[in-house]
């Protein structure tokens, strides 16, 4: 055998080494998949925003959350916002303490509530009576009779609505108080409806009339509330409707009655 140049007679011959092949890295499967599951805006799915509703409570977490606020508007009426506490709402309501911070956070935040289901209730009434293709002093009754039977009705609620919420500037304070005043929106254009169709004095301000109205109802309520005009059945209640008809739209003077 002819040895290979640059080696001595008699070595092993040359045996040229296979060229090993080292492996080349796979791409990392765990990179592949962040590639594909993150978004166009770097976020992962777990970082986004989920696109699905809320779900919506069942019938027996909506009759709780009714049961809380009817209980609340009770020991509120009795007790007030400040001396309740929501231990008193969950007894009076007839469920575990701890439910009750499953719909709210605090007794404020019931107080909210009550105001936000019941005076929107009011304002759609209000509403619809000035839509109502009626006289000036058919629309009044209704709105005079509505103020009365809801207090003959429930007592509780209006001494809520007066003692904690109207009359209670902390209350207006921390709330927006145009919530409140959407209320007199619908009075004043049946004043002003009243004006235009000449059963109401054409020199009348109906924004200030409208404030007159409210007032009087208020304090007629007020009297119901803390006792000072007691009524004991629905003929004096029925009677009290008909003075404050004729009050606010015949006034006070002998040869208006």
């Amino acid at each position: 055998m002819v040895p290979l140049p640059g080696r001595c007679a008699g070595a092993r011959p040359h045996r040229p080494r296979s060229r090993v092949r080292r492996p080349q890295p796979r791409p990392a499967r765990r990179d592949r998949r962040r590639r594909c599951r993150v978004g166009a805006a770097g976020q992962r799915p777990r970082d986004r925003v989920s696109s699905r509703p809320a779900a919506r409570p069942t019938r027996r977490s909506a009759r709780t959350r009714e049961r809380i606020i009817e209980a609340a508007t009770e020991v509120f009426a009795r007790r007030g916002v400040h001396g309740t506490r929501v231990a008193d709402i969950a007894e009076r309501a007839g469920i575990a303490y701890g439910l009750v911070y499953h719909h709210f956070r605090n007794k404020e935040e019931i107080l909210t509530a009550i105001f936000a289901e019941r005076w929107a209730q009011y304002v759609a009434y209000l509403e619809e009576v000035a839509r109502m293709p009626l006289s000036f002093r058919e629309r009044m009754g209704r709105l005079i009779h509505f103020w009365v039977e809801t207090y003959r009705q429930e007592p509780d609620l209006m001494a809520v609505m007066i003692n904690e919420i109207t009359r209670s500037y902390e209350f207006l304070e921390s709330h927006d108080i145009t919530a409140v005043l959407v209320a007199f929106d619908p009075i004043e254009r049946i004043i002003a409806q009243g004006r235009d169709n000449g059963e109401v004095r054409a020199d009348l301000d109906a924004k200030l009339a409208t404030y007159v109205v409210l007032g009087v109802a208020e304090m007629v309520l007020t009297g119901y509330v803390i006792g000072s005009l007691p009524r004991t059945d629905q003929d004096a209640y029925a009677r009290d409707e008909q003075q404050l008809l004729s009050l606010l739209l015949d006034g006070m003077s002998a040869g208006s009655a």
